[in-house]
């Protein structure tokens, strides 16, 4: 059997990360020979090819960017094990490291990272904010632990077969309006009333399909004016009185950064609400870190957890 060792495969992912032999040298404070020489005995170890050496520097092979999220799930399952024998109470510590969708960020962030540090001082939590498609590339290279997501269900392929997901809640669309908009007075807006409207489209993907799906269920056709990718632009456009804007995520503060007043209004109908999950690896065993975490977003999101799975 080959005598893999946990250094071997901590300077692997130093020079992968690195993307030099002198760096990762540096980053694991050992002289540049030994470096190479154990990520010459790991390659002869596995029978592959890890890497691509050229006068710039290092380049992962196809088969070095499988083993790199292999390795990095390796190293975490060893480094709470380590805590774990250590440990003699209830105290968690180590690296965490949790990605959230951007709208969603701003918050569900705050309240479950704040509660979440207050019981567990010790863990070196970070964090990653941005697009589906970004947390779940962050999700499968090992870079991330869980990340937050809505739940879209027209698109499986960003909640494919090698991720496990928990639900959290479920937001329903809403309406954002300029004061002073005529459907501002009313109580909710059928979405039909919305199709001549020009349309302030959210679209950081895959919210603009999302929301433009809301319209196709009843065989509509939006119009867009604008899109954006900026969540407070879209807000800002709208109390400007440049159109309207779907969407899901509430603020507390109904105006804009120019402080101009905008009006919420829920659609008429029976809307299904869009889930929100904790996202992990499938088959991968999560660290207790981890486990605590999303248990801290169901608490802080008041989800009964013997109903969230």
């Amino acid at each position: 059997m080959a005598r893999i060792t946990l250094r071997q495969l901590e300077y692997f992912v130093a020079a992968a990360e690195t993307g030099s032999v002198t760096a990762a040298a540096a980053r694991v404070f050992l002289s540049q020979s030994a470096v190479s020489t154990a990520l010459a005995e790991l390659e002869d170890n596995l029978g592959v090819q890890l890497f691509v050496r050229h006068a710039r520097g290092l380049t992962l092979t196809t088969v070095g960017q499988s083993i790199l999220r292999s390795t990095r799930q390796l190293l975490e399952q060893a480094d709470d094990l380590e805590r774990s024998a250590e440990e003699h109470n209830d105290a968690l510590s180590g690296k965490l490291t949790v990605g959230c969708y951007s709208t969603l960020a701003p918050h569900l962030l705050p309240p479950v990272l704040d509660a979440y540090l207050t019981a567990n001082p010790d863990v070196d939590l970070n964090f990653v904010v941005g697009s589906h498609a970004h947390l779940r590339s962050k999700l499968l290279d090992g870079t991330c632990d869980v990340a937050l997501l809505y739940d879209y269900g027209f698109a499986p392929d960003l909640l494919a077969g090698d991720v496990q997901k928990v639900a959290l809640q479920a937001i329903a669309p809403h309406v954002l309006l300029p004061a002073g908009h005529p459907f501002a007075e009313r109580d909710s807006i059928p979405i039909e009333d919305l199709v001549d409207e020009p349309l302030i489209l959210f679209d950081l993907p895959p919210g603009g399909e999302y929301f433009r799906s809301l319209f196709t269920l009843r065989g509509l056709t939006p119009t867009v004016r604008f899109r954006t990718t900026e969540f407070e632009l879209v807000r800002a456009l709208v109390a400007r009185g440049l159109g309207y804007a779907i969407l899901t995520q509430h603020t507390d503060i109904e105006v804009s950064y120019e402080n101009r007043p905008l009006v919420t209004r829920p659609l008429a109908g029976e809307w299904h609400g869009l889930p929100v999950v904790a996202v992990h690896l499938a088959g991968s065993n999560l660290t207790r870190r981890a486990t605590a975490f999303i248990d801290e977003c169901r608490q802080t999101l008041g989800v009964d957890a013997a109903t969230a799975e």
